[in-house]
């Protein structure tokens, strides 16, 4: 069944209408790094963002057209995505702290219109700031359906930058199958702490604005103070990867904090270790605890809430709407219980993303395609996660998929953070690296006892070699490391 023209709404047609029917009620608040909280009404985001808008148009943005975001989660972030939704441009949100070299190379590759950045050193594009809005008028512009509709920068496994763009339209009903996923609701507020140049932060809350929801977002995510606001707001929902949930769990006085007005928590991008995991189920209940698996190429996903997961350990799901299959390095299907590669596909058809500094990802010519995850299908058809292919460690012959390791060195009270590596070695050709950020950077725990714990859990090949400590793991706001670059970073100074 069609759905009529009529119900159909983009970001700039949704977000005048709420400013017409609610202009004062909060669309995003902001905790800053200092405690402090700003806020920005759905009226005063439909103004600023007419401005920006204007703006953007006297400086050459027009649909389809990508405009770059070069700031730090903010609430001039939604200002400028906005804006260049209701001109119908494509917003590419950039880490304001990525290298130069990095930065330079997603630049070229989007080919953006206009940045809007404060950084003066950004040159040969055209830089916009929204201390500029005051001259332009605030009534409505003409509204333009957004497609592509994003571009997600990703340093790739490879290294090398690549945007990854959705060349879709954002042109929905107001319900929707994402709203209808998530569990948004006109008039929640949903807290996604992640950074914006993160697909998942950007896109959920984007959607969330676009459901009738607020947005509740962090300056820079702390563990003490994302208690502090889901106690103080209560947000229905709350999106979140394993390494914020691990750091909340750790904080002292958790076990006290009021969650109850957590409806929906959504872990993602990563795999959770199990004590993680447990450890929201006996805080805030299995029927609220969901995890979902996919990729920003949106090639599939998989779903599960905690309850299922009790009876499936270690699983993230079935496939929502997606068909899966798990292939060897033939490309040979494999039974159930046996690790390859997983191929999705979602609908029915071949996946709808295009990238831009790669070649597309490897697909099958009935559209089943991989990002280069692995793991394996049970007999019920949920799926397991065992590693990347890039991150698997080949040692002596034998898999090593880092996030078991992980999640065994994780459960000891004197690790803070732990990523596992495989360096080179002459005999084993790669040797298993723990490399462990301490709770208490003056008494990491002993080697002993991080030894013990990882032989009374996991077969004698897969326990590390070796380990090393940091005070600080080197980890985005989104928790993501870069393991390509600390192996490689060991491997030259060996």
């Amino acid at each position: 069944m069609t759905t009529p023209a009529a119900a159909l709404y983009t970001p700039g047609r949704r977000l005048a209408e709420l400013a017409a029917s609610r202009p004062q009620a909060i669309a995003v608040r902001l905790a800053r790094a200092d405690g402090e909280e700003s806020t920005l009404s759905f009226g005063e985001l439909h103004r600023a963002s007419n401005r920006l808008a204007r703006l953007f148009a006297a400086r050459g943005v027009s649909a389809g057209a990508f405009v770059a975001i070069h700031l730090p989660n903010s609430l001039e972030h939604f200002i400028a995505t906005a804006a260049a939704y209701k001109l119908g441009a494509c917003p590419m949100p950039l880490s304001p702290k990525l290298p130069a070299p990095e930065r330079d190379g997603l630049l070229a590759l989007g080919a953006p219109a206009a940045i809007v950045a404060d950084d003066p050193a950004l040159a040969g594009i055209t830089r916009v700031q929204l201390a500029d809005l005051s001259a332009w008028a605030d009534d409505d512009v003409a509204d333009a359906i957004p497609a592509p509709f994003k571009a997600i920068a990703s340093g790739g496994s490879t290294g090398k930058p690549k945007l990854i763009v959705a060349p879709g339209a954002f042109h929905f009903p107001v319900q929707n199958p994402f709203t209808t996923l998530f569990q948004f609701r006109d008039g929640d507020l949903v807290y996604s702490p992640g950074p914006l140049y993160h697909n998942q932060p950007f896109f959920l809350s984007q959607l969330a604005l676009f459901s009738g929801a607020s947005a509740l977002i962090n300056e820079r995510f702390d563990a003490a103070q994302a208690l502090a606001l889901i106690e103080r707001h209560r947000p229905a929902v709350v999106s979140t990867v394993p390494t914020m949930l691990a750091r909340m769990l750790r904080v002292p006085d958790v076990a006290t904090r009021d969650l109850s007005g957590i409806s929906v928590l959504w872990h993602m991008a990563a795999p959770c270790p199990d004590w993680v995991k447990r450890g929201w189920i006996e805080r805030i209940g299995a029927e609220k605890v969901w995890e979902m698996w996919g990729a920003t190429e949106n090639v599939g996903a998989t779903i599960i809430n905690g309850a299922q997961w009790l009876k499936k350990p270690g699983s993230v799901g079935k496939g929502m709407l997606t068909e899966l299959r798990i292939v060897d390095e033939r490309g040979q299907a494999l039974p159930p219980g046996e690790v390859g590669e997983i191929y999705a596909r979602f609908g029915g058809a071949p996946p709808n993303y295009a990238y831009r500094g790669s070649a597309p990802a490897p697909t099958t010519a009935d559209g089943f395609a991989s990002v280069g995850d692995l793991g394996y299908l049970d007999a019920d058809g949920y799926l397991y996660l065992a590693d990347r292919r890039v991150d698997l460690i080949l040692s002596g012959g034998a898999n090593v998929y880092p996030a078991e390791v992980e999640s065994v060195l994780s459960e000891h009270p004197g690790v803070a953070d732990v990523v596992v590596v495989g360096l080179r070695d002459d005999d084993l050709g790669r040797r298993v690296h723990a490399i462990i950020e301490p709770a208490d950077a003056a008494t990491p725990p002993a080697v002993e006892a991080l030894d013990r714990l990882v032989r009374s859990r996991i077969a004698a090949y897969k326990v590390p070699r070796s380990y090393e400590f940091l005070a600080r793991l080197p980890r985005d706001e989104s928790g993501k490391i870069r393991r390509r670059a600390l192996r490689e970073e060991r491997d030259a100074a060996s």
